[in-house]
């Protein structure tokens, strides 16, 4: 279908109908949207791809824990022998066989080694929903809430982006702001003010939708419903040409730098598109990849080799895609301007089912890749306590997920903990991932790293004392959170002069707590434990 046609068919089809939002590949347009380079956010170069296992992934066979004996009693037929697992040296953290063995360059496991890899054990939310499709709601949504009543239709990787961009989308970037591999647009792309990204499967099909679709025709002047219909979607065809221009470039010249070889199917053939459009000179922030069939109720893992099987074999092709990726990116030289997470709507549940299967289940395991310019690679948490379980006999969150979120939207992003509270509606700790780019401004603190601000005594029964010195004037805030990472209370807001400060933390109750400190653009987190 070319111009002409496109125009007066779709304006014939959808007369009297400009008030409502159009889509087009996910993103919507209004009439009269110019097209020019937004600053800020699209001007950085930073940029993020999550990958979203649906199903729920079993946490336990994932980061295995080797050294509990009711892991074996709860899992006698699925359960990971200690002499299969791989062990990160010198910590006591295992994992499944199929992330390490017989990958590209080790896998999850070379990243590790090399630095280049995060791990967050048990990372869920307070009161988890069990079911598929609200659950992933709430993971993509930000927002906690199990209400039927309470809608949930916007994704935080939007709220950030239209609120970073106030002229969106009357003001459009030249390049799509988020790009979705496969599937209709996901809800973590869709904002109140309209969509911010675009689907496709295969750029080159995506080209010949769109190609040829720029209006000859000019804007009607006259104030009619039919002009004003005829513009709309004169600039909905225009929006498609031009994007599946760019995108198909992008492709093509990002095609030819390729430094591996990636599969043709699954997530492999995902992380290969997406690294042609990166290093073809894509401007997109967000990229969002999708694996299915992590919903293993029933033969979940093959009795004769624990590296065969449904859920090993899910496992082997997202260490290897990760790793393929990341080796790619380093060889051509943006390894440093992207990293990446996984999500997946809940775990499962800590004991077999009877089906060499395992059920839906509550917290699990994070992963977060990147090179060591861009993220703090370590073992966020511990192993799961398996007889300290909640009152479904799942297991207990270590971290809530939005710990993680605070942490894109500051410390990679760059947004402030404020911009982030309004984003999310909520107040959570940044888990200290992601590392912020290096910034020229001296240091705030007097002393090194966590050392600059101490907390005594640790434990305590009651009252904790927090002190720090600053070298220049600075707004400072001091603030308590649960062992989650939700907000607790703010000891100190505001101005403070060079010099020593302590701040008293008193009557506390029983627990673990994270005290966070900001002075200007330095942030420090640190646990500390009250035992009455």
């Amino acid at each position: 279908m070319k111009r002409r046609t496109f125009i007066k068919n779709t304006v014939a089809a959808t007369t009297m109908a400009a008030a409502a939002p159009q889509m087009l590949s996910g993103m919507q347009v209004r009439a009269n949207s110019p097209y020019k380079q937004l600053s800020g956010i699209v001007d950085d170069d930073r940029i993020l791809i999550i990958i979203q296992m649906f199903g729920g992934n079993d946490g336990l066979n994932t980061v295995v824990p080797v050294a509990d004996d009711y892991y074996y009693t709860l899992r006698p037929t699925l359960a990971v022998p200690k002499k299969d697992a791989w062990q990160w040296v010198p910590s006591d953290m295992y994992f499944h066989p199929a992330l390490v063995k017989n990958q590209y360059q080790n896998g999850l496991g070379g990243l590790m080694d090399k630095g280049w890899l995060a791990v967050i054990q048990d990372i869920g939310y307070e009161d988890p929903n069990l079911s598929h499709f609200r659950s992933t709601d709430i993971w993509l949504s930000g927002i906690n809430s199990s209400d039927p009543y309470v809608r949930l239709d916007e994704g935080w990787v939007s709220r950030y982006l239209t609120n970073a961009l106030p002229d969106f989308p009357e003001t459009l970037p030249e390049h799509p702001l988020c790009v979705q591999i496969g599937g209709t647009l996901s809800m973590l792309f869709q904002s109140q003010k309209g969509d911010t990204g675009i689907a496709l499967t295969d750029p080159q099909a995506f080209f010949d939708t769109g190609n040829g679709l720029s209006p000859d025709e000019a804007m009607l002047t006259d104030q009619t419903a039919y002009a004003e219909e005829f513009n709309y979607v004169r600039s909905i065809a225009m929006q498609s040409d031009v994007y599946s221009k760019v995108v198909l470039n992008a492709y093509k010249a990002g095609a030819a730098k390729r430094k591996v070889t990636y599969p043709t199917t699954g997530l492999g053939a995902q992380m290969g598109i997406v690294s042609n459009l990166i290093s073809g000179g894509l401007k997109s922030k967000v990229y969002l990849l999708n694996m299915g069939g992590f919903d293993t109720h029933v033969q979940q893992q093959d009795a004769d080799d624990v590296t065969k099987g449904n859920h090993p074999g899910l496992l082997s092709q997202l260490a290897n895609s990760i790793a393929l990726f990341m080796d790619d990116a380093l060889k051509q030289g943006f390894s440093n301007r992207v990293v990446g997470l996984t999500v997946s709507e809940f775990g499962r549940r800590p004991y077999e089912n009877g089906s060499r299967g395992t059920d839906h289940g509550s917290s699990s395991v994070q992963f977060i890749f990147g090179d060591e310019a861009s993220i703090r690679s370590s073992r966020y948490g511990h192993a799961p306590n398996l007889k300290d379980v909640d009152k479904n006999g799942d297991i207990v969150a270590q971290h809530d997920f939005r710990r993680i979120y605070f942490d894109v939207l500051e410390n990679w992003f760059g947004a402030s903990h404020d911009d982030a509270k309004k984003i999310m509606g909520s107040d959570f700790a940044p888990l200290g991932i992601f590392k912020k780019r290096v910034s020229s401004v001296r240091d705030v603190f007097q002393g090194r790293g966590e050392s600059a601000v101490e907390i005594y005594p640790n434990p305590s029964i009651g009252d904790s004392y927090i002190s720090f010195e600053l070298s220049r004037p600075c707004n400072v805030q001091v603030k308590l959170y649960d062992a989650l990472g939700k907000y607790h209370s703010t000891l100190h807001s505001g101005w403070l002069i060079p010099g020593n400060y302590k701040f008293a933390a008193q009557n506390m109750r029983s627990g673990a707590y994270i005290c966070y400190v900001q002075a200007g653009e330095q942030t420090i987190q640190k646990p500390f434990v009250v035992m009455q």
